[in-house]
């Protein structure tokens, strides 16, 4: 008997390609997250249960997820996500004694979690990095206008505790920085505040084992949300450059990995390739290499289980992949900055332009199966939902702002 498989997580297109990699070869998967997740409604999925925040309260988070693991004697342990990554290694002595926790010991997983260890790592080993400075508040990063060219790229110097997805932001100008931050304020975690990097987002994705690479994909990011740099809405897998599949080894091998990675780089249009991070976990974009005949979540249980690995040498190049809800997203969100901003009045004329090609039928969605067709409608139809109270709110809100404003006017002029 196979015994269940527990992933711990909140992001559907990631859970779910896994889940379904899983019980396609007969194996049990259940879910934990945190309260406030939506329930993933899919046949993948046998149980699913919420455990408290481990932020918040970290002795009953423990103590729930060991009954749980205990009840449904979970084998493998799989964290989806940094929130629950950075749980997972806070409590790996807690949990160990029970099940395999696929990722590495907690002393080289901070470091992945650590950006500022990984860069540091990364340039010894000779890569390209943006240029950084590390800021603990908000004066500090007002002393850096003059000095560092924008844009900037401001994100935490560790991977996030909470449950959020978009962690970094773009800023053009000194006067958005000094709107954005008030004077005073503590950054915790310190920030990055990096040089911004033009080209694409590729990631070099590797499944690890005692050093050797067992399995490697590339994808090329082509949209993302928000439009300014963040997390992939489309994508498409291309072939592994040798370069950069070297590059990626070398760093994860000086990092000790062991297990499934993602190396994210920016690439421009000479070819020079420069680091942005390295995710320790499963990606966004997990789907895709699966799509293309490289099944990293079966490889990754074979490898647990002892069992030889025959990852294909060559894979599928070409194959388009998108993640519905965040595209619709992005668009929203585009819509309405495209009023007051002339790039991204631009990108959504762009973005218009492009939208029949990446619904086209050879386009694969991240989560749609017709066979399984609940676990992509569902969020799409909360995200609809979503768009359409919130346009009809903020419809209603400027015509009653107005008449407040109508009526402010006139008591002044009687006075």
């Amino acid at each position: 008997m196979k015994r269940p498989i527990l992933i711990l997580g909140w992001i559907p297109r990631i859970i779910i390609p896994i889940a379904r990699s899983l019980y396609r070869r007969g194996i049990s998967v259940d879910v934990a997250s945190v309260p406030g997740a939506l329930r993933i409604w899919s046949r993948a999925i046998c149980q699913q249960r919420s455990i408290p925040e481990p932020y918040a309260n970290g002795e009953e988070f423990v103590k729930q997820l060991r009954a749980f693991i205990a009840d449904r004697g979970h084998e493998i342990l799989i964290p989806t996500d940094d929130c629950m990554l950075t749980a997972v290694v806070e409590h790996y002595d807690e949990l160990a004694d029970l099940l395999h926790i696929a990722c590495p010991p907690p002393a080289i997983t901070r470091r992945v979690l650590d950006k500022t260890a990984t860069l540091k790592i990364a340039q010894d080993c000779g890569l390209q990095i943006p240029r950084t400075e590390i800021v603990s508040n908000s004066s500090r990063l007002c002393d850096l206008i003059g000095s560092f060219p924008f844009p900037w790229v401001l994100k935490p110097a560790e991977k996030e505790t909470r449950m959020e997805e978009v962690k970094s932001c773009t800023v053009a100008t000194a006067d958005e920085v000094r709107s954005a931050f008030s004077a005073g304020h503590e950054f915790a975690p310190p920030m990055l505040v990096q040089e911004y990097c033009s080209g694409s987002g590729v990631g070099v994705e590797i499944l690890l084992h005692k050093g050797e690479c067992i399995a490697a994909f590339q994808h090329r990011r082509l949209k993302e949300l928000p439009y300014t740099g963040g997390v992939s809405v489309t994508a498409v897998g291309e072939r592994v450059d040798d370069a950069l599949l070297k590059s990626s080894l070398t760093l994860l091998r000086a990092l000790q990995w062991d297990g499934v990675a993602m190396v994210e780089y920016k690439v421009d249009s000479a070819g020079r390739a420069v680091l942005m991070e390295v995710n320790g976990r499963y990606w966004g974009t997990i789907a895709l290499p699966i799509f293309a005949g490289i099944d990293f979540p079966l490889y990754d249980w074979q490898l647990t289980h002892g069992r030889r690995v025959e990852a294909p040498k060559t894979y599928a190049v070409g194959i388009k992949w998108r993640w519905t809800v965040g595209y619709l997203d992005r668009l929203y969100i585009l819509c309405a900055k495209a009023r007051h901003s002339s790039i991204a009045r631009r990108e959504l004329g762009e973005s218009l332009a492009n939208v029949f090609a990446d619904f086209g039928v050879s386009v694969r969605d991240a989560t749609f199966e017709f066979s399984d067709p609940l676990a992509s409608l569902i969020p799409l139809l909360r995200a609809m939902w979503y768009f359409a109270s919130h346009t009809a709110e903020r419809a209603w809100r400027k015509p009653a702002l107005s008449r407040q404003s109508r009526s402010k006017s006139g008591a002044a002029s009687k006075t």
